[in-house]
């Protein structure tokens, strides 16, 4: 009988021992998991044109507005701008898929330009193509709010 305890005693510490070296185990896999990392499109000025170029492409006006570094009193004639540009922008591609069947836009790529402490110049290179392929870019101006990068808006007004 005393034998027999003292061989249930060593297996309930040896169960004792393995369920603390499982429970450690688990433990320190739990702590080696990388933490998700927030994705912020606006933190480097390429990040803020391919964030722009995206929500105009879904025709997403809040998107589209968060890419602008704007007074917010400017609000409501920068977003005026951008529907009128989106349905010139629409009416010109219907136009386009309508005269030329093979018509298509893509953007090849978006490239920093010029960099400075505040303020950056990003060059969007595209190709079009309608009869014939046309290449093409254009560069836009991007300013540093905060820690954040937002495309430039020059506000012009005029009198007729």
């Amino acid at each position: 009988m005393y034998f027999d305890s003292t061989i249930n005693i060593h297996n309930m510490k040896q169960q004792v021992v393995l369920l603390l070296l499982l429970l450690l185990v688990v433990l320190a896999s739990c702590k080696n998991e990388p933490k998700q990392e927030v994705y912020n499109p606006f933190a480097t000025p390429e990040g803020c044109v391919k964030e722009y170029l995206d929500a105009k492409d879904s025709c997403d006006m809040v998107r589209m507005l968060k890419c602008f570094s704007y007074e917010p009193k400017y609000e409501s004639f920068l977003r005026e701008r951008l529907q009128q540009d989106m349905n010139g922008y629409g009416d010109i591609i219907k136009y386009y898929k309508k005269e030329y069947p093979n018509y298509s836009y893509k953007i090849d790529s978006v490239k920093l330009k010029e960099e400075y402490p505040n303020s950056a110049v990003v060059t969007v290179f595209y190709t079009e193509i309608k009869d014939d392929v046309y290449s093409s870019d254009y560069s836009l101006n991007v300013v540093k709010d905060s820690t954040n990068w937002k495309i430039e808006v020059r506000l012009g007004f005029s009198t007729l």
